[in-house]
């Protein structure tokens, strides 16, 4: 490796974040993007207690889509063996329609704790006809995207290498070329210079070095990528990447320990 491991945050707001990490290898980094799918713990509706539904959603269904509601909490908190600490969460429904249509929507989910609710409260569940009824408890626990979907804390989590910019000639009379040819916000050329904008925004898709082959050089490293990490919601993006490097840690260390208990 080139140099130290080094992360910066290149891009960001509520959902999702797009950070460089510089001096490890391809595949520890894409390491470091599975476990954000499949290993990082949330809570997610997991057994659910149908007690009438009249609508016309079978139970089973039902269940289903309650699993997939995000909900915002702490894993932390429900990480227990439910001896000593607690280990799941109850949800109640209760909704009914009256003399019109309704729709029942994830703000009908009440919650035992106060700290856990659905990310959205506008998710909808079901639509009941008149008179029909939907009463049901459901129980969230703590688990992992490697076990269902459901509890996956990304929408999307990509890896791409680096891409390293060089402007080798800023007059070149294809210059002007190579910028159109390239994505906004990559390069721009004004009052006959071409110069790098954003190179993090580029796609390695190589049309301006098509366009101006001898003005323009872009390159990839091995030690130096993007991730990208869109969250559903129920975690902050920037604490997904700090959460999933635990688990990998933790799992070394016990990887490690048990290696030492072999002699090995």
């Amino acid at each position: 490796m080139s140099e130290e491991p080094r992360v910066s945050v290149l891009e960001e707001d509520a959902s999702s974040v797009k950070v460089r990490i510089t001096g490890i290898p391809l595949q520890y980094a894409n390491t470091l993007r599975r476990f954000m799918i499949a290993e990082v713990p949330t809570l997610a509706i997991d057994s659910v207690a149908i007690l009438e539904n009249t609508s016309p959603i079978y139970d089973e269904v039902l269940a289903h889509r309650l699993g997939l509601i995000p909900l915002r909490a702490d894993p932390y908190k429900y990480s227990g063996d439910c001896g000593g600490s607690p280990c799941q969460v109850s949800l109640v429904l209760d909704a009914q329609a009256g003399d019109e249509p309704r729709v029942v929507l994830s703000k009908d989910l009440v919650s035992e704790d106060p700290d856990v609710k659905p990310v959205s409260p506008d998710i909808p569940i079901a639509k009941l006809a008149p008179g029909q009824r939907i009463k049901l408890e459901a129980y969230a626990r703590v688990g992992r995207g490697k076990e269902h979907a459901k509890w996956q804390p990304v929408a999307v989590s990509v890896l791409k290498p680096y891409p390293h910019i060089e402007v080798l000639n800023p007059n070149a009379e294809c210059a002007a070329a190579a910028a159109a040819a390239c994505l906004p916000g990559v390069l721009r050329y004004s009052k006959g210079t071409l110069r790098v904008k954003g190179e993090h925004r580029c796609r390695l898709c190589m049309d301006c070095v098509k366009a101006c082959p001898d003005g323009v050089k872009v390159e990839e490293r091995d030690d130096d990528h993007i991730i990208y990490v869109e969250s559903v919601g129920a975690i902050e993006p920037k604490r997904i990447i700090y959460m999933a490097a635990m688990e990998l840690s933790a799992q070394l260390e016990e990887l490690s320990r048990q290696l030492e208990a072999l002699e090995l």
